[in-house]
């Protein structure tokens, strides 16, 4: 178990003194930070605290935020946290890159939309193939920047959305693994969206956005279908039911295309998806060992 596993654990990253004392321990084990690590960022309680937690681990972080071309608003929200985060990382140490995956999202469930649906029959398939192509996104980047760690902001807050769901996460650090990328989720175990914010407090974050029915909005994207579909999740508490043999078919299914798609475009710049993955795979980047 990783020394941020073991603090979340024992419960005690909600506190400064459990905090210093988990990230002195670190320190001690490791003596320097351990590399680069990419962040799927929407600017939201979530993963800026997934930031926070991991800029006392690596010593540069890629901060990747996405857009699908259907319903996503505001997506330039997300660069709200970038003053906080030039002044706990320094300029040096992050970098904030705002990415279309419109054409995988196309290819992953828009153009196959009735089919897909007809074949599921559940609403499901949107926020999981968004994911998806965003995963694939995060993975493309990895493999072109020699990056054996990613992460995003998956809370047990919102474990009822599809792609939070520990067997989706499951699945997905399965995905990532294919090609040497370890994948975690540091801020899932934290316990609460009080805990989160007091650990960003303690890095001198007063806010993220605003707080209604329990989430933040305000520093991340907007995306009009997500909200749609748990709406009644947000206002009523009144969760979606999905069957994991369903969802995991899916990914499955949608995994395939993502992985063509990824050799297909990496191959346009004379990039081989097998020979990036062996890189990573190897020897050079072991080191960087991940941070669950």
């Amino acid at each position: 178990m990783s020394v941020l596993s073991e603090a979340v654990a024992l419960g005690i990253l909600g506190n400064e003194a459990g905090r210093d004392s988990i990230c002195r321990e670190f320190v001690r084990r490791t003596v320097i930070r351990q590399g680069e690590s990419t962040v799927m960022f929407s600017g939201g309680l979530d993963s800026t605290t997934t930031v926070v937690l991991l800029s006392e681990v690596y010593e540069r972080l890629h901060l990747l935020t996405f857009c699908n071309g259907y319903g996503h608003c505001f997506v330039r929200w997300s660069k709200k946290q970038r003053p906080n985060f030039d002044r706990i990382l320094g300029v040096d140490r992050y970098v904030h890159v705002i990415q279309s995956c419109s054409d995988l999202f196309d290819r992953l469930l828009i153009d196959t939309l009735t089919k897909d649906y007809r074949t599921y029959k559940s609403k499901f398939i949107w926020c999981m193939a968004c994911k998806l192509a965003m995963h694939t996104y995060t993975i493309m980047y990895c493999l072109e920047h020699e990056i054996r760690h990613s992460s995003d902001g998956s809370s047990t807050q919102t474990n009822y959305y599809v792609e939070q769901m520990e067997m989706s996460l499951k699945a997905i650090k399965d995905y990532y693994g294919e090609f040497g990328i370890d994948f975690s989720t540091p801020v899932y175990r934290v316990g609460s969206r009080d805990e989160e914010v007091r650990i960003l407090a303690q890095k001198g974050i007063k806010k993220v956005g605003l707080s209604i029915a329990g989430r933040n909005p305000g520093t991340q994207p907007l995306c009009v279908p997500g909200n749609l579909i748990y709406f009644f999740s947000t206002f009523f508490k009144i969760h979606p039911k999905y069957a994991q043999d369903d969802v995991l078919r899916f990914i499955d299914e949608k995994k395939r295309i993502a992985e063509s798609y990824m050799r297909e475009k990496l191959g346009e710049k004379g990039l081989d998806v097998d020979e990036l993955t062996q890189r990573l795979k190897g020897g050079d980047c072991t080191r960087w060992r991940a941070v669950d």
